[in-house]
């Protein structure tokens, strides 16, 4: 199969121009373009009165050897890469003896014991807060009612801080290894749109992220995980050999109960300060990560989008318009925009 990216068309295009247009770059006939898969579109609207849409597409033709050397040249003609997830080895069959323990749900949480019982290990996975049904309930209440659950917030439960947010699903990281690919693959199965596959850009939407982080915790529990909501765990067993090397022996939990652990993964997120303090206590090594203050910009959606669409404003292949700015100041620092919710609504979640 060959990767063809660049391939660029009008917004309006009939759906046999792409088909077309794949013929023509590659120089085949019609007749020896076997299959086509989008594996990528976004657009490309800088002349808002010329606005493009551009693809990576996947292709099988008869002749992939010709076809490369035809279009040796052609740095967008290439062999589609291989995106498939390889786990780092498997349990070992009858596996006895303590389980990996997860400390928190959100996404890297909730993806780390994914993989865990992917790969047969039966995790536990803890977390201070709610399942996520409940955990709504108490974020509502705290939005209409002013009533805040300190353990059961946009912060602290099952999804974590991002159950809440619009589901961005892109970063300016250059995934060489193509872990992005898992991740939308695991969320397609678990309810996200297929569309988040192709999309340059894709998010999910709040409402369906509830539905999703549902399916995603029985999916590890069929796969023999175990889930404990309402644990908050308040301090390390770690022991020190006679070598000097520490080890974790346990977690003591906030409700006076010990579990047995040698294998943990914090995935705390941003707000569990009593943890950090916890770990700061015991002499893990902590270290301050830079931080930016920001402001908030607020504008009619519709001003950005016939801003930078036009009278292409509201095409569905478009959806809602974005933008981004940045200012590299004499003296070392950078002023730049962030976190942007097209057509969404800004709540806050401070902690």
């Amino acid at each position: 199969m060959l990767r063809l990216t660049e391939l660029t068309l009008p917004l309006h295009h009939a759906p046999e121009d792409l088909p077309a247009a794949i013929c023509k770059r590659l120089r085949i006939t019609p007749r020896e373009l076997i299959k086509h898969v989008v594996a990528r579109r976004a657009f490309d609207a800088r002349d808002k009165s010329d606005i493009q849409l551009v693809y990576s597409v996947d292709v099988n033709v008869k002749d992939e050897n010709a076809v490369l050397t035809r279009c040796r040249k052609d740095r967008g003609v290439q062999r589609t890469p291989d995106t498939r997830y390889r786990f780092l080895g498997k349990a070992p069959e009858g596996r006895t003896g303590l389980r990996p323990v997860v400390i928190g749900t959100g996404p890297c949480g909730l993806f780390a014991g994914l993989i865990l019982a992917q790969m047969g290990y039966r995790p536990i996975i803890l977390d201070r807060g709610k399942m996520v049904r409940e955990r709504t309930k108490d974020t509502w209440g705290l939005w209409r009612r002013s009533v805040l659950n300190p353990e059961s917030n946009v912060q602290f439960g099952e999804g974590g801080a991002g159950t809440f947010s619009d589901g961005k699903l892109y970063s300016r990281i250059k995934d060489q290894r193509h872990l992005d690919r898992k991740v939308l693959t695991e969320f397609v199965k678990a309810g996200a749109p297929p569309e988040i596959l192709t999309e340059a850009h894709p998010h999910i939407g709040t409402f369906r992220l509830v539905t999703m982080v549902e399916s995603m915790r029985a999916t590890i529990e069929a796969l023999g995980g175990e889930y404990r909501f309402s644990t908050r765990v308040d301090g390390l067993d770690v022991e020190t050999d006679r070598t000097g090397a520490r080890h974790v022996r346990g977690l003591h939990l906030a409700g006076g109960d010990y579990l047995a652990a040698d294998r943990v993964i914090l995935a705390v997120g941003h707000s569990a300060r009593e943890t950090f303090g916890m770990l700061h206590q015991r002499g893990v090594h902590i270290e301050a990560k830079p931080f930016s203050i920001g402001v908030r910009i607020e504008h009619p959606q519709s001003w950005i989008d016939r801003a930078r669409f036009g009278a292409c404003a509201g095409h569905p292949d478009l959806g809602a318009a974005a933008y981004s700015l940045s200012h590299h100041c004499r003296n070392g620092r950078t002023v730049y925009s962030f976190c942007m919710c097209p057509g969404g609504r800004v709540v806050a979640a401070t902690s």
